[in-house]
C-alpha cells in the first residue's frame, strides 16, 4: 500500500497537522501542501476542512486575521487519520520484510481484508458519490448494498462504513472485511439524506465501537464507571473513548470515570469481560437494564 494509492488520505493529515493549534491563513495552507507535492484549489481545501469536521475535529476561522485554526479536543484520539497512517506503515512493513514478518510476528490482529476499498470510500464522500457493493452477512447469504457513504469508523482493529442506505432510508454500518465487488455509483447531496440519518450519524462518535444501543430512545447521556486500581493508569495512558473523564474521585475503592456516551452493547461487553476491574456506577436505570437483560450487576 503506497502512499500514491492513499493521496486524499496523506494530503488530510497534512493539513490537520499544520494547522493543529496554530493559525494559518488559506494561502498557507496551500503553498505548505505546495511543497509537499499536493497541488490543491482553495475549494478542495474548503472540502478537506469538511472532511476534517466530519471526523470530530474542530476548524475554526478568525474572521479579523482571516486565518484557520485546528482543535482536535473532540476528536477520538485513536482517530481514523491516525490508524490509516499507521496501517499503510505497517502494510509497507510487511511487504518489504514479508519472509522475516511471517517467520518472527506472531498477528492475529492487524486484519487487511476490505481495505483495499478505503481509496474508493475516502473519493466517494469527498465527491458525495453513492457506492454500490456485495455485502457478506456472517452467515448469511449475500446482499447488493447502495449507500451513500458518510464516515468511517474502526473498532477492535475492524474497519466500517457508516451511511445513509438508499433503499431503505436508514443509517447502516458495513464490515470492510465483508464487502467485495465496490463501485463508484451516482451522486447524492446532503439535502436528500433524511433527517434522522444525519441525527444517528452525529450520535455515532458517543458509542463504544458499532454495536447497537441498549436504550430506547437513542441519546447521549453522562455514564459513571468505577475503575480498579489496576486498571486506572492504563486507562489514563490509553483512554477507552475521546469524552474519558478522570474525576479524580473515588467510591468503594474504584476510581470514578465519566463518558459521554450512547449506552450499547459493547458498553455492556466492557463490563462483562473486565472480571469486577470495572463496574457501572451511574445511573441507576441504565444499571437496571443491565442487571435485568445481561445479568451483570
Amino acid at each position: 500500500m503506497s502512499n500514491n494509492n492513499y493521496p486524499a488520505l496523506n494530503r488530510i493529515t497534512l493539513i490537520r497537522d499544520y494547522g493543529l493549534n496554530r493559525y494559518h491563513t488559506k494561502e498557507e495552507f496551500i503553498e505548505y501542501l505546495d511543497r509537499n507535492e499536493h497541488f490543491i484549489s482553495p475549494r478542495t481545501l474548503n472540502r478537506d476542512f469538511d472532511f476534517l469536521r466530519k471526523l470530530g475535529y474542530d476548524v475554526h476561522f478568525n474572521h479579523h486575521e482571516k486565518k484557520f485554526i485546528i482543535d482536535d479536543s473532540l476528536a477520538d484520539k485513536n482517530n481514523l487519520l491516525d490508524r490509516a497512517k499507521e496501517l499503510e506503515y505497517l502494510n509497507t512493513i510487511k511487504s518489504k520484510y514479508s519472509i522475516y514478518y511471517k517467520k518472527y510476528v506472531i498477528d492475529d490482529e492487524s486484519k487487511v481484508e476490505g481495505l483495499e476499498y478505503l481509496n474508493k470510500i475516502f473519493k466517494a464522500i469527498d465527491e458525495k458519490l453513492t457506492i454500490t457493493f456485495d455485502y457478506h452477512k456472517f452467515n448469511g447469504p449475500k446482499d447488493i448494498r447502495i449507500i451513500a457513504p458518510l464516515q468511517l469508523k474502526v473498532s477492535q482493529n475492524r474497519w466500517y462504513v457508516i451511511g445513509s442506505d438508499l433503499n431503505k432510508n436508514a443509517l447502516r454500518v458495513f464490515g470492510l472485511d465483508r464487502i467485495k465487488n465496490l463501485q463508484h455509483d451516482k451522486g447524492f447531496e446532503y439535502k436528500d439524506i433524511p433527517k434522522t440519518v444525519i441525527e444517528e450519524l452525529n450520535l455515532q462518535k458517543y458509542y463504544l465501537g458499532i454495536t447497537k444501543r441498549i436504550i430506547r430512545e437513542e441519546k447521549k447521556i453522562i455514564v459513571t464507571l468505577g475503575v480498579s486500581d489496576f486498571l486506572i493508569d492504563y486507562w489514563k495512558s490509553k483512554p477507552i473513548h475521546f469524552t474519558q473523564k478522570i474525576t479524580g474521585k473515588k467510591q468503594n475503592g474504584y476510581h470514578l470515570v465519566e463518558f459521554l456516551l450512547v449506552p450499547n452493547i459493547d458498553l455492556v461487553k466492557l463490563i462483562a469481560s473486565s472480571f469486577g476491574e470495572v463496574k457501572l456506577i451511574e445511573p441507576k436505570g441504565l444499571k437496571k437494564i443491565i442487571s435485568d437483560k445481561y445479568g451483570i450487576s
